[in-house]
């Protein structure tokens, strides 16, 4: 996922992320890769995959998956589809301890949601995709819609590209080695392999060393795109009252978004409002936290009359404002009400 944000050109960097203190803690202080090496091997693999399980309050999808393992096999939506070298990604590797589920319930049901939403989508935008979890689950539920995967680390492009080329979508999908926000910031993003796992948790906070430099899109300077990508609509025709339904809008595509940015939300929103005018679409979102700027947040969204849903296990909680949630990460954004969300089958308390 899309976890490092915008830093203004010119700004001055101050440190490598890589070598601070943090870092090495997070890496067991170059301990984490042999330590994971070991557990992934024939020889002690099963008897962790044996034990782990029934150790109270541990997360198995932290846990390695066999450094044989080439792929895993996922599911969501009643439709299959396939991540690679769960070994290195993070994502994959919960599919092959959830046995082709995500091991945390909410993130399970967040992956089914944004699915479901996306069942008559033309357009798919993931933002912040990581190795492109959700572009994989959309395309394989819906045979029509197209994506657009936006992640900026060069090895965590590589392992989306690879899992695009593995399933067969390369037809379908457009990659976006960029970030999505102001389209006046840029960021020095690491190069390498990102040691012990495709790195999926850099913030803004982080400063890298490096050469490598990416620079930010706009989702308003994404709408020409979006609006070519169903040339065959009648563009004469005016969108219906109420609800933008992808049957009546006529000029326009069915868009749905996945926003996984890391607290840079707003920035991502602040530069779409001409965007999200167009086309209304439902939005994942994730609202950490320790880092989300909620009443910013309402005000990007309020001024389009969108509902907030806090994204639970097996449920939507329907909220008047966002509070963010300590345990619960993922927020729902569309223009449909707690009544047509029930109407249309999905869960609402």
């Amino acid at each position: 996922m899309n976890k490092s944000l915008p830093v203004s050109k010119g700004a001055t960097v101050v440190n490598d992320h890589l070598r601070t203190l943090t870092a090495r803690r997070q890496s067991w202080f170059g301990l984490k890769l042999p330590v994971k090496t070991a557990l992934a091997q024939p020889a002690f693999h099963p008897l962790l995959r044996t034990i782990a399980p029934r150790i109270r309050g541990l997360k198995i999808g932290r846990l390695p998956a066999p450094i044989e393992l080439t792929e895993v096999r996922g599911r969501a939506g009643g439709a299959d589809f396939v991540l690679v070298e769960p070994f290195r990604c993070e994502i994959a590797k919960e599919f092959y301890w959830g046995k082709g589920r995500r091991t945390e319930p909410e993130d399970a049901f967040a992956l089914d949601l944004m699915v479901a939403l996306s069942a008559d989508a033309d357009v798919f935008l993931d933002i912040g995709a990581y190795t492109g979890v959700f572009t994989m689950a959309v395309l394989a539920a819906n045979e029509n819609v197209r994506a657009h995967l936006f992640e900026i680390i060069p090895a965590v492009v590589a392992g989306a590209e690879k899992n695009i080329d593995r399933n067969g979508f390369n037809t379908r999908v457009t990659v976006h080695p960029t970030g999505v926000g102001s389209p006046d910031t840029w960021m020095k993003v690491p190069i390498g392999d990102g040691g012990s796992a495709l790195p999926s948790f850099y913030s803004s906070a982080m400063h890298f060393d490096s050469d490598a430099e990416v620079r930010f899109t706009s989702l308003d300077a994404l709408l020409p795109e979006m609006l070519a990508e169903v040339p065959d609509r009648d563009t004469q025709s005016q969108p219906g009252e109420g609800l933008p339904d992808g049957s009546v809008r006529g000029e326009t595509p069915r868009v749905t978004v996945k926003i996984d940015v890391e607290g840079g939300e707003n920035d991502v929103l602040a530069h779409g409002r001409e965007f999200l005018s167009a086309f209304r679409p439902d939005i994942l979102c994730e609202v950490l936290f320790d880092r989300a700027k909620p009443r910013e947040l309402m005000s990007h969204l309020g001024e389009h009359s969108y509902h907030y849903y806090l994204v639970g296990e097996d449920r939507l909680y329907a909220r008047t404002v966002i509070r963010p949630d300590a345990h619960l990460r993922d927020w729902l954004f569309t223009l449909k009400s707690p009544d047509q969300m029930r109407a249309a089958g999905y869960p609402v308390d």
